[in-house]
């Protein structure tokens, strides 16, 4: 018996989610298909807390645990207290586990472990107000342990930056919980690099990334909903000129370039430290965003965007760890990418072949 953890429904406004489908209708299908038993449980019913033992609650004990646990507040706040009770009965066979889930929106933690293998950007950690605002210079990234899609994030460029920080913490999705907090230097470089671990594959794109921005905190992708963790468009900032004359911070859509990456991209080096994260958390698949060689954020749930760049070559350069080798593959139809990563967590935990 596989227990799935229904989605919330606050990842519904996701365009990858109307596009590719929640996790758990995704796990639903593929178990129905092979007449693997299953049940869906809300993640509202039952509600832990009536009691402390776990085995009071017999809908939600099976064989495997498979669960979406996200960053979105309201679907945190609910599965990070109750994630360790139901990991103490599942164990491993349990997805995401145990070291997963604790390194999953907590770029504090990924720091250390990306500090272990050279591939961090250097950081300060703060606890608090008084030790960001002593910390932070301009030429400066600051960061909240949590959130994710650059809703907690801003990027201080000019003096009077300074003045302000405490106006752009509560301009952040996460405002209340903003701390601890990473301050990291700005790199400025041409490519941004999304690199796809899913399964036994390695393979991802670089986009060109905007480099002016209508405030700190629009960084990275100058949307005028700041602190907005579901939108990912980007914006061109207006020129100066313009911004006087009609009051307007924020242009025209920006679509930056996508290219795949090549087999010089994905170097031994890279694929090694890539291949050394995954078997240190044991799980199947993992997102890394890079720029310059360096890791600033990594997570276990990601939208495989792969057939949805705009890419003139429809193929792509893939590796595959089981065979130490080099491919190229079509991108393929969306109908593809929907499934990939549901069925390499079954496949992971042993539930289908």
């Amino acid at each position: 018996m596989v227990i799935i953890y229904k989605d919330s429904s606050a990842y519904i406004p996701l365009k990858s989610e109307q596009l590719l489908g929640f996790y758990s209708s995704k796990f639903e299908f593929l178990l129905s298909r092979e007449n693997i038993s299953y049940r869906i449980i809300d993640y509202r019913h039952p509600p832990f807390g009536v009691s402390d033992n776990f085995e009071d609650y017999d809908d939600w004990k099976g064989d495997y645990f498979v669960a979406r646990f996200g960053h979105e507040l309201s679907d945190k706040e609910y599965h990070s207290k109750n994630y360790d009770v139901i990991y103490d009965y599942y164990g491993e066979n349990m997805w995401p586990n145990k070291q997963t889930y604790y390194y999953y929106d907590d770029k504090v933690r990924q720091y250390e472990l990306l500090k272990k293998y050279n591939r961090h950007i250097p950081s300060v950690i703060c606890n608090n107000l008084d030790e960001l605002l002593n910390d932070v210079s301009v030429g400066t990234v600051v960061k909240s342990t949590y959130g994710g899609g650059g809703s907690s994030c801003f990027y201080i460029w000019e003096k009077e930056h300074l003045d302000n920080i405490e106006e752009y913490i509560s301009n952040s999705y996460n405002s209340e919980n903003f701390f601890p907090c990473i301050i990291q230097e700005y790199i400025d470089f041409d490519w941004e690099y999304i690199i796809f671990s899913t399964g036994d594959e390695i393979y991802g794109y670089k986009k060109n990334v905007l480099k002016r921005y209508s405030s700190p905190n629009s960084f990275p992708y100058n949307f005028p909903n700041e602190g907005a963790w579901d939108q990912f468009e980007y914006l061109r900032p207006v020129a100066e000129a313009e911004r006087l004359s009609v009051g307007r911070i924020y242009g025209k859509r920006y679509d930056p370039e996508h290219i795949v990456l090549d087999e010089k991209e994905l170097n031994p080096d890279l694929i090694q430290f890539i291949l050394n994260i995954k078997n240190e958390l044991n799980t199947p698949n993992l997102k890394f965003d890079m720029i310059n060689g360096k890791v600033f954020e990594f997570s276990y749930l990601y939208s495989d965007t792969m057939c949805m760049i705009p890419n003139v070559n429809n193929l792509y350069t893939v590796y595959n760890s089981e065979f130490n080798s080099f491919g190229e593959r079509e991108r393929g139809k969306l109908s593809h990418w929907k499934w990939v990563q549901a069925k390499t967590v079954l496949k992971h935990l042993g539930i289908i072949k």
